[in-house]
């Protein structure tokens, strides 16, 4: 290399004593401590039981946000309720207009039979307007045979019938005639 370039490179690497900005570096030196200082106080350090606390707000936090989302697959919105609710409302109109078209169907299929059974007998009758039915069926009873219940064997009574009676304990019972 040139002697005028190597001067050159150590201008620029060393700073002479009579070029120096004093001014200029002092002007830095107060941005970069002033800065620092902005930094620190906004960065004020918390006693350790406040960071504790924050920390146990926070995992709180996402705790019940995690439990929240995993309910939401549990639980309806007022929407879906709604709809549901009105599903059921139509089920039950379907369902009471079935049950009115069969109650009417029914009425009228009674009358065309008692018309045509009075038709054929040769007799008119009076068309019955409705017909009741009980509300519960029940089976009549037999009366009881002789035996007692039907499809029950009683066993013969034995030919002693003049003994002590006893008692569950087998021990017998004495009976007291006319001595009161």
């Amino acid at each position: 290399m040139s002697t005028r370039q190597e001067n050159d490179l150590q201008s620029s690497r060393f700073v002479k004593e009579g070029n120096a900005d004093i001014e200029l570096q002092r002007q830095r030196e107060r941005q970069e401590s002033a800065k620092l200082d902005t930094d620190f106080r906004t960065k004020e350090r918390l006693t350790l039981q406040d960071q504790l606390r924050l920390n146990a707000i926070t995992k709180q936090e996402e705790f019940s946000s995690l439990v929240k989302d995993r309910n939401s697959f549990n639980r309806l919105s007022k929407q879906d309720v709604e709809f549901y609710e009105s599903l059921q409302r139509r089920a039950q109109l379907e369902n009471q207009s079935l049950e009115e078209f069969l109650e009417k169907n029914t009425r009228e299929y009674d009358k065309k039979k008692a018309q045509v059974l009075a038709h054929e007998s040769g007799r008119p009758e009076s068309v019955p307007t409705r017909v009741q039915v009980p509300a519960k069926i029940t089976k009549k009873r037999s009366m009881p045979s002789k035996n007692g219940i039907k499809g029950v064997i009683k066993k013969k009574k034995s030919k002693s019938n003049h003994e002590v009676p006893e008692n569950r304990d087998h021990s017998k019972v004495e009976t007291s005639k006319g001595s009161n």
